[in-house]
């Protein structure tokens, strides 16, 4: 196995002991947020969009156990890949410059395994179907701006910074959605 050292910590110098009070801290906070079940918080008391109402999102609040705990194995999973996935991409925009065609070419594997995921999972033909409504226009947005825009420019940020810069703005990205749902779509935050 080819040792990448992209990152290096010293002890005897203040950035490697902030490296690691940060890593703690986000072991930390990861840790909390799953085994903790603290108090919803609702911050915005309008529905920016409409489009649903509390009532909907009553039971998602209280689920089981083992659901969650599923759910924090999932996101561990997720998390640990995703970070495998910066750094093999680090080494791949050394080698191939073209970041184009490298988000392409991430765009289609990406589509193919998702179709095979998604027909494993919904079998029936009436789901599949796409009308000119608000559906269609989420597949769209999903695919130009989500998937190919946002790929580029992480693409982007891994030859000009590092795998390791994309890493740390990760977190970031949680914390935007998480604020984005509950001021757009009136979502409640669940602490913990």
């Amino acid at each position: 196995m080819k040792n990448y050292r992209i990152e290096t910590v010293n002890l005897r110098t203040p950035g490697g002991i902030a490296k690691i009070i940060g890593i703690g801290l986000c072991l930390g906070g990861a840790t909390i947020i799953a085994f903790y079940r603290g108090p919803t918080l609702r911050l915005f008391h309008h529905h920016l969009l409409g489009l649903h109402t509390s009532e909907v999102h009553q039971g998602s609040i209280g689920s089981s156990s083992r659901e969650w705990i599923k759910g924090c194995f999932l996101m561990f999973l997720s998390s640990t890949l995703w970070g495998l996935w910066l750094v093999l991409q680090g080494q791949v925009m050394k080698t191939y410059p073209s970041k184009l065609m490298f988000t392409t070419l991430q765009c289609l594997l990406s589509a193919i395994q998702s179709f095979f995921v998604a027909i494993a999972f919904e079998r029936r033909l009436q789901q599949w179907k796409l009308e000119w409504n608000v559906a269609l226009l989420a597949v769209v947005y999903c695919g130009v701006v989500v998937t190919g825009v946002a790929y580029y420019l992480q693409a982007w940020v891994i030859e000009k910074k590092g795998p390791v810069f994309l890493g740390m703005s990760t977190p970031l990205s949680l914390i935007l959605t998480i604020f984005g749902s509950a001021f757009l779509l009136g979502e409640t935050i669940s602490l913990g």
